[in-house]
């Protein structure tokens, strides 16, 4: 599996779902019922190649896949992409047709002669707040324009995975193997770090079921990696403690990264002076996780916390803010 450090949701979302069953049930997910219907996802197969654009690189990644018909079992191509920034970018829909262009362009080359094939296009977007810009290509033109270019006006739509409206449960419903799940509210949270902290405990099994299963090792050592990549300053080490006696595969090798990473930082000398800036990155942390679970605050528990300078302290509150049952429990124990 590729490492996940240059780029981190490029390579998560490409070593996840270019395995064929991750992808055929996320996009049965995505996709209307009729399409989902009118492909054998059983001959779901990955293509080569990648159509976005280099200098949006950062913000989009693809896959493009093949698959027959149902009923006639000609070719239809089944193109994902992944809208990893987090705003939105109002004009996706003419870059998902450029994308389109750019595959029909390809595959004519290829295949001189021969009939265009349909091309099913997807969006699985992490944007914060929520995917809001259009999904429709017409929408880009104004009104009248829409009317006047009815029979001139090329016209497409894609499907979107909006994330940032996908809760836990709807998460658990879905017909998916555990690699994806997890991967999906990994994607959903990992910029979140009050989010994770007070989630993690909930994804405890699935994560525990990954590291048990075939080839677990791999998977869940690129999960924790984009953990540690991708949500900025999360200490595998505190992740490892939260998991502590819930999931011993996933504490064993959380540790392992955990130690890798930091003594690559170390060795980097990028550890130096960063100790008061966490302090004060680990105070707001813990209030965060205590605000997504719904816990009450006092002013002093609340001073305390700000007024703490102590790491390790802190990092033990933060370990605990994730469990307790009320906010004054965080400095017990």
């Amino acid at each position: 599996m590729p490492s996940v450090t240059k780029a981190p949701h490029d390579a998560i979302f490409k070593s996840v779902f270019q395995e064929p069953e991750h992808a055929a049930a996320e996009l049965r997910h995505i996709l209307p019922a009729e399409l989902v219907s009118a492909i054998r996802w059983s001959s779901l197969k990955l293509e080569p190649g990648s159509f976005v654009d280099p200098k949006l690189a950062d913000q989009h990644s693809d896959l493009l896949f093949s698959a027959a018909a149902q009923s006639s079992g000609e070719r239809v191509l089944v193109y994902l992409l992944f809208e990893h920034q987090s705003t939105n970018d109002p004009m996706m829909a003419l870059r998902m047709l450029s994308y389109m262009v750019r595959i029909w362009t390809r595959y004519a080359k290829l295949n001189s002669n021969e009939p265009l094939p349909l091309i099913v296009p997807a969006l699985l977007a992490q944007v914060q707040g929520g995917w809001s810009a259009p999904s429709r290509f017409s929408e880009l033109f104004a009104t009248e324009a829409r009317k006047l270019g009815r029979v001139v006006l090329p016209d497409f739509a894609f499907a979107v995975d909006d994330l940032h409206l996908a809760t836990d449960d709807d998460l658990r419903q879905r017909a998916l193997p555990d690699p994806a799940r997890v991967t999906l509210w990994l994607m959903r949270d990992v910029r979140d770090r009050a989010a994770l902290f007070a989630r993690l405990v909930d994804w405890a099994d699935d994560l525990e079921r990954i590291a048990r299963g075939p080839g677990g090792d791999d998977v869940l050592a690129l999960l924790l990696r984009y953990i540690a990549v991708a949500s900025g300053d999360l200490q595998l080490s505190e992740f490892r403690d939260i998991l502590k006696g819930r999931a011993p595969a996933v504490e064993n090798l959380a540790m392992t990264i955990a130690e890798l990473l930091e003594a690559k930082v170390l060795a980097q000398g990028e550890a130096k002076g960063r100790a008061e800036g966490r302090a004060e990155g680990t105070a707001n942390s813990i209030l965060m996780v205590l605000a997504a679970r719904k816990l009450h605050v006092s002013d002093d528990a609340r001073r305390r916390i700000g007024d703490c300078t102590n790491v390790e302290t802190l990092d033990h509150w933060l370990i605990r803010a994730a469990t307790v049952a009320t906010a004054d429990d965080v400095f017990e124990g």
